[in-house]
């Protein structure tokens, strides 16, 4: 009796070890049945509220790599993965089939995964992937090829969204240019609509040996429109302004053609012919210029008329340019009674200096000699013809700026030099460019060629610090413009490009101006009795003078 009772003991307990022994295969083998084709793991174990996997390998279509551990409750609805890492080919996911529409919905939580994504050749790199709610999110993500870095971003499944608080790029090549320093601030990604939006970004953009700062604000893009709007757009380039300037509604479309769009005016762009063009009134273009441009009197200014140009870069450097703006002349200030303008001593102190009809030093054009003649000669000779600017002048300093790789000269006309003295700043920019070229045209509509050529005698610097043509002819010759020669009026217009940093007439300068006079006669560009002037000059200098004797 004894011994039937041990051998059953000894049959029961033997059962239960090799129960328990055998469990964890068994438990192995049960788990490999339910789970897909492609998962494999090292360990398992059994739980009051479900499986725990660990070490788990996966190779199944478009993913591959290793889990650290993997949870499931019974029914494998709700899923844990904590560690590893894990490789994802989202474009095999495309061309894969959908074989489990069938599929149970699964909650899925995920901590301190390391994935790498490969989409249309490129890679990029999550760390410390994890679930939050109905989000995915990650700590930071790097692009490969082109290098980008994000911050910590996420991915809610709800909205359809990816949210990212930065991206940032040293360099990227974009159709033919450079961006450089790239950083963009609280992205919003819509996966559906193919949209973003920027809160703000800033970037280098190097273009043909030419680098602009580049800042925006609102900026919002859609694949679908092709298009990219910004709220504001800031650039800064010593070519356009010593400062930034900054236009706000800005729109670039590429449908059905390549455009940009600033307030209300529209230019087009060709990008294999590298030409932008553009035909807008004149008050749309005025209106459209950025506010640091649009200082007074152009922000005031009502204009009309139509402006249109078009600018290439391919095969070969083109340049046209019409326009006939006029100006509402009330909307101009008042240059027909004293007014005050500011001018700079040599060393570059602004001071404030009054002229106009009326004023103390003011000197009538008919007071001012060949003066007038001198200037046009020397400075503009298209003046009596031109309404305020010349388009061969812009063609020629547009080339000229181009071969100097910088903005070397800028084509100015008479009345655009006055315009510049009389209410802008003296930065040779693209931007005062932009302001002489309307308010040039303005002035032209509002004043006679006289008093456009009175204003500027009495406006510009004639020498150091020697501002209109009185003190200038004083300065120089200690007399009147009206009675300085004609060698004399030519030499002081010769000297406009540089009054400051010009020295007294020489023998040499003086004889130079003579023989600039003999050509302009002989070409008709002045009355050819000047010639006689100049035979009479040669002949007192060549007949002796007569002795003198010590004490007379």
């Amino acid at each position: 009796m004894r011994s039937k009772k041990f051998w059953l003991s000894a049959t029961v307990t033997s059962l239960i070890t090799a129960g328990i022994l055998s469990y964890p295969t068994i438990l192995h083998w049960q788990v490999e049945k339910r789970i897909p084709k492609g998962v494999t793991f090292s360990d398992v174990s059994l739980g009051t509220s479900g499986v725990t996997l660990k070490n788990v390998n996966i190779q199944k279509d478009w993913i591959s790599g290793h889990l650290d551990t993997i949870t499931s409750d019974f029914d494998g609805k709700n899923i844990t993965v904590t560690g590893g890492e894990l490789t994802a080919n989202i474009d095999s996911r495309h061309k894969t089939p959908d074989n489990h529409t069938n599929t149970p919905q699964r909650n899925i939580t995920a901590s301190n995964l390391s994935v790498t994504a490969l989409f249309k050749g490129h890679k990029i790199n999550l760390e410390n992937v994890h679930t939050s709610g109905h989000k995915i999110c990650f700590s930071t993500a790097k692009l490969s090829d082109p290098h980008v870095t994000t911050s910590s971003g996420c991915y809610d499944k709800e909205s359809n969204t990816v949210t990212v608080e930065t991206i940032s790029a040293k360099h990227i090549e974009f159709h033919g240019a450079g961006i450089s320093d790239l950083t963009a601030k609280n992205i919003t990604y819509d996966t559906k609509a193919h949209t973003a939006r920027l809160d703000t970004s800033s970037a280098q953009i190097t273009f043909k040996n030419q680098t602009f700062t580049v800042s925006t604000s609102g900026t919002t893009a859609s694949k679908q429109t092709g298009s990219v709007s910004m709220e504001s757009l800031k650039v800064k380039h010593g070519w356009l302004s010593s400062d930034w300037i900054t236009m706000k509604n800005v729109k670039v479309t590429t449908q059905p053609n390549l455009q940009l769009s600033v307030e209300n005016s529209i230019t087009h762009v060709d990008p294999e012919n590298l030409t932008i063009s553009g035909s807008e009134n004149c008050s749309t273009w005025v209106n459209s210029l950025p506010q640091e441009i649009k200082v007074p009197p152009l922000d005031t200014v009502k204009l009309s008329g139509t402006t249109n140009f078009s600018i290439g870069f391919h095969p070969k450097p083109s340049f046209t340019l019409k326009s006939d703006c006029k100006a509402t002349c009330s909307s101009l200030p008042n240059l027909r009674k004293p007014f005050t303008y500011s001018t700079y001593t040599p060393d570059g102190k602004k001071f404030q200096r009054e002229t106009g009809p009326g004023s103390k030093e003011w000197i009538p054009l008919d007071s001012t000699g060949d003066m007038w003649r001198a200037v046009t000669n020397m400075e503009d000779p298209g003046f009596e013809h031109h309404h305020g600017y010349i388009t061969q002048a812009f063609f020629n300093s547009f080339i000229d700026n181009i071969k100097h790789d910088r903005f070397l000269r800028g084509g100015s006309t008479i009345t655009m030099q006055l315009v510049k003295n009389v209410w802008l700043n003296r930065e040779k920019t693209l931007s005062r460019k932009v302001q002489e070229f309307f308010l040039a045209q303005a002035l032209e509509s509002c004043y006679s060629k006289d008093e456009i050529m009175e204003l500027y005698l009495n406006v510009v610097e004639f020498g150091p610090n020697r501002y209109g043509v009185g003190h200038g002819s004083h300065h120089w010759f200690k007399k009147g413009p009206g009675e300085l020669s004609p060698v004399e009026s030519f030499w002081l217009a010769s000297i406009l490009p540089r009054p400051s940093r010009t020295g007294p007439p020489t023998e040499q300068s003086l004889k130079k101006i003579k023989s600039l006079i003999k050509q302009l006669a002989t070409n008709d560009r002045i009355p050819a009795d000047m010639l006689d002037y100049l035979e009479e000059e040669a002949q007192q200098e060549s007949e002796p003078q007569e002795p003198t004797t010590l004490g007379q």
